[in-house]
């Protein structure tokens, strides 16, 4: 009978066109940009060319845009990887100018391809020139949001100075209007519940308006038992604080899926049969909606990973598609309208001239 009336009442409802003329946007959430110079200091830090099998090089923008039209994607968030020029062990001399070549290379290719590349620059929360680099990369480069990594940093939020400074950090993007994407999993192997616990309520809940993307399920990618205790932390957390505004915080499903060509003996496993169940039942506990597609390139290639979740994630055609197709402009961004640089402006921001091929002032060979 509810069925029958519910039919009848569908039927009766007038078509919104505009609504059905809509475009889908189908997005990868997560994808590394580097430049030449960033690439060889990749190389020299795994002593390998090649990540997952992909050859590590310049990611241009051309090359990101060729992958999004192998995989049928219209659009990509690009992320800096500047935070790791700020990592301790290999900081130059010249560090923050480091840093900054490389979020302005992002910047110049985020501005070649506007319609297509969403640009979030990238710093080590924990140094003191990072928050004059996000106020430059937002006010001056116009790029719209903010990429942390929290195990390159040596951020552990168990640690009452770090936890001070990611909650004036994130104070100040929240201000300000900076989606923050969030490499949450640090180095610390007792990394579980407790910093889960910590980040929701003494960071989130204490951060009015903060737009946050947790890539990975909140682990480092595949599916450990400290990935397990985060998203099922979350999930519970949001559950039982209703206060908790979930309107301001999606999850990417980057990396956990991890097959034989993935795998990275000693530090990634190849996730099994049982492990893909669980992560889709996590997926649907913590909503469809609230999640996101993101390859992790060079992890993977989008077109492979979409293959990949579609293989071996036990969720229907409607949860995949909606994952692929979920939208997170006005949750993000406050508007479906995404700030991006101008390059006509941009390179006379930045004085033409920088050479982009030039070595940074790392210290690799100690």
């Amino acid at each position: 009978m509810l069925t029958a009336l519910a039919a009848c009442n569908y039927a009766e409802e007038p078509v919104n066109n505009s609504k059905a003329e809509e475009k889908i946007i189908y997005t990868d959430y997560h994808m590394h940009i580097q430049s030449k110079p960033m690439a060889d200091v990749l190389i020299a830090i795994t002593g390998s060319d090649t990540f997952s099998g992909n050859q590590l090089e310049e990611f241009s923008a051309e090359t990101i845009i060729a992958l999004l039209d192998e995989a049928g994607l219209d659009r990509a968030f690009i992320l800096s990887e500047a935070y790791i020029l700020g990592n301790d062990l290999i900081a130059g001399p010249d560090e923050y100018n480091d840093v900054k070549k490389e979020n302005n290379y992002l910047a110049i290719q985020c501005a070649r391809y506007p319609e297509r590349l969403i640009g979030f620059f990238g710093v080590n929360p924990l140094k003191e020139y990072a928050i004059e680099e996000v106020d430059r990369c937002y006010d001056e480069l116009k790029l719209p949001g903010f990429k942390l990594h929290f195990a390159n940093s040596n951020v552990d939020l168990n640690n009452p100075e770090h936890l001070a400074k990611i909650q004036e950090l994130f104070a100040h993007c929240a201000e300000k209007g900076i989606p923050v994407l969030l490499h949450f999993r640090n180095d610390n192997p007792e990394f579980g519940k407790k910093d889960a616990e910590i980040l929701i309520n003494e960071v989130i809940a204490k951060t009015p308006g903060l737009k946050l993307q947790i890539v990975h399920l909140g682990g480092p990618g595949g599916f450990d038992n400290a990935t397990e205790e985060v998203i099922s932390t979350f999930i519970e957390g949001y559950e039982k604080n209703k206060s908790l505004d979930k309107s301001n915080i999606v999850s990417d499903i980057s990396g956990v899926v991890v097959t034989e060509n993935e795998k990275i003996e000693g530090i990634l496993d190849s996730t099994t049969e049982e492990q893909h169940k669980r992560i889709a039942d996590y997926i649907r506990a913590w909503g469809i909606e609230n999640t996101v597609f993101g390859s992790d390139w060079p992890y993977s290639t989008p077109a492979s990973y979409i293959n990949n979740i579609k293989r071996l994630l036990p969720l229907n055609e409607d949860e995949i598609e909606k994952i692929l197709s979920n939208d997170t402009s006005i949750r993000l961004f406050g508007s479906s309208e995404i700030r991006h640089p101008d390059l006509e402006e941009l390179l006379e921001t930045l004085k033409e001239g920088i050479d982009y091929n030039a070595p940074f002032s790392v210290k690799l060979d100690e």
